[in-house]
């Protein structure tokens, strides 16, 4: 019989490569995970993986077993959601992921509101941006993840995880009063600042990819002079009149009166804040009642609500 904790080591590692990264997200020594993945390999009779450099690769055995351990594990948490569904209140603790203006601004509400509703319900929160969140959603390590879609730049499609839209964010070209002043509305307003300095996210992260993307569209290679994904280090940077940025409409509800709002183009462009859940986990109704809240939450904030 195969040892079900072991599997999913090995799930783990096909997704994230290293031992110390599966240790990270097991809360395993790399020693432990090791170990397992050896035993692993002692019950099955063959080798699961082998060195590439730093990582490590699953053998054809390796892979087809972990096809297996998928399934497995996807029908153990479907079992869970069954019986919990015979429960009549939620309850559990509920990981989410998010990144940083969801957090400061309608999760909190969020979390207050299940608190009222169901006591017996803990909400789990863990700041991330979705290239890190998303991946660690598929491997179970959260529950829920609220990611963010930009234009013409979709949601990546993960096996077993689907998404709903909470609601759009206006996305906002943001510069200080001085720089506003200097700007023609009627002009491309990008092109009008081919030589200003921009601050951004960090590398391939899809709101830089849509930055720098609209910019060379408009003819120019955006001159970087602030990388964070702290959007409120961003927002500082432009009320100094050091940067100008392009923001979503959560990040600015503590913009200082310096700041002016400016259309990326001539129609409001909007990134999409999206729940995202495992099919395996959706029925679980800790769950259920976590993303209803969230789809609350979104309706009343108004941004284009669909």
């Amino acid at each position: 019989m195969l040892n079900v904790g072991r599997l999913r080591v090995l799930r783990e590692l096909h997704h994230r490569k290293t031992l110390a990264a599966v240790a990270e997200a097991l809360s395993y020594s790399t020693s432990a995970v090791s170990q397992q993945v050896r035993l692993l390999e002692k019950e099955v009779g063959v080798p699961l993986v082998e060195p590439i450099g730093r990582r490590l690769k699953l053998t054809p055995q390796g892979l087809t077993l972990v096809g297996h351990a998928e399934k497995i594990l996807d029908m153990l948490e479907r079992a869970e959601a069954d019986i919990s569904s015979s429960m009549e209140q939620p309850s559990g603790v509920v990981k989410i992921a998010a990144f940083q203006t969801a957090a400061m601004t309608f999760l909190p509400r969020v979390a207050q509101e299940l608190h009222n509703l169901h006591p017996g319900l803990t909400l789990e929160f863990h700041q991330g941006e979705p290239e890190a969140t998303l991946p660690a959603l598929q491997s179970a390590e959260y529950d829920l993840v609220i990611a963010e879609s930009y234009p013409g730049i979709p949601m990546p499609r993960v096996p077993g995880i689907r998404y709903i839209t909470l609601f759009e964010d206006p996305l906002w070209l943001v510069v200080d009063s001085a720089a506003a002043s200097n700007i023609h509305p009627d002009k491309d307003i990008i092109a009008q600042l081919s030589g200003a300095g921009w601050a951004v996210e960090a590398e391939e992260s899809a709101p830089r990819t849509w930055i720098i993307n609209e910019c060379r569209k408009a003819g120019f290679e955006p001159r970087i002079v602030c990388v964070s994904e702290d959007l409120a280090v961003q927002l500082r940077f432009v009320e100094a009149g050091l940067a100008v940025a392009v923001l979503p409409d959560l990040a600015l509800e503590n913009a200082s009166s310096n700041i002016r709002k400016l259309a990326t183009a001539p129609g409001i462009q909007s990134r999409k804040v999206i729940l995202a859940a495992r099919d395996a986990s959706k029925e679980r109704p800790a769950i259920v009642a976590t993303a209803k809240a969230l789809q609350r939450a979104g309706e009343d904030y108004g941004f284009f609500a669909s």
